[in-house]
């Protein structure tokens, strides 16, 4: 598969990321975040997620990888993310379509064969994968329900449905302390 390499950065951001990254091959794509602080209805998260992780709700602004709709597939990596192995198998699960035979496609998963057992249960025949994610276990602590994704590696098929919907998500703002994402477990 071929590749371009995008930096997806806030406009805060772009005096120490511009000659640090265009050298390396770069496209810098400036973007605003996709919700505004402000605009965050739910209380708890307006107020905690600007101090959460390095970036507060700057991270929001990886989410602009769904809108790069003129690829087939985008792989979102944090800069402090190490990929060890070719990504072709992920890519041909999203772009080519999973084998008919229950078969997994040859893609390595941890803790039995998840991607099987997803695509089995899909009562519409749509075997289609949007997305790939790995867990953060270091986020994960005694009692926690799910682990959640971890945000620096993500590989997706663009929509902007789904960035619509993220925001939507996020604009909403139901996470809950201790309990996550509409009180669901997930997340930190």
């Amino acid at each position: 598969y071929d590749y371009k390499m995008y930096a997806l950065v806030h406009r805060d951001a772009e005096s120490c990321s511009r000659p640090a990254l265009e050298p390396l091959g770069y496209e810098i794509l400036l973007r605003d975040l996709p919700v505004e602080l402000d605009e965050i209805q739910g209380q708890f998260l307006r107020e905690k997620v600007p101090g959460n992780g390095c970036c507060g709700e700057k991270e929001f602004v990886k989410l602009h990888a769904y809108t790069l709709v003129e690829h087939p597939a985008v792989v979102h990596l944090d800069l402090d993310t190490l990929v060890l192995k070719p990504l072709d198998r992920l890519f041909d699960a999203m772009i080519k379509g999973t084998p008919d035979d229950g078969r997994d496609g040859g893609i390595d998963v941890a803790f039995g064969d998840p991607l099987v057992q997803v695509l089995a249960a899909a009562t519409d025949g749509d075997h289609r994968i949007d997305a790939f994610f790995t867990r953060d276990y270091n986020m994960a602590h005694p009692g926690m329900k799910h682990v959640g994704a971890q945000g620096g590696f993500l590989v997706l098929r663009p929509s902007l449905d789904v960035y619509d919907e993220f925001a939507s998500i996020i604009r909403k703002g139901d996470f809950q302390q201790h309990k996550g994402w509409g009180g669901l477990g997930f997340g930190p």
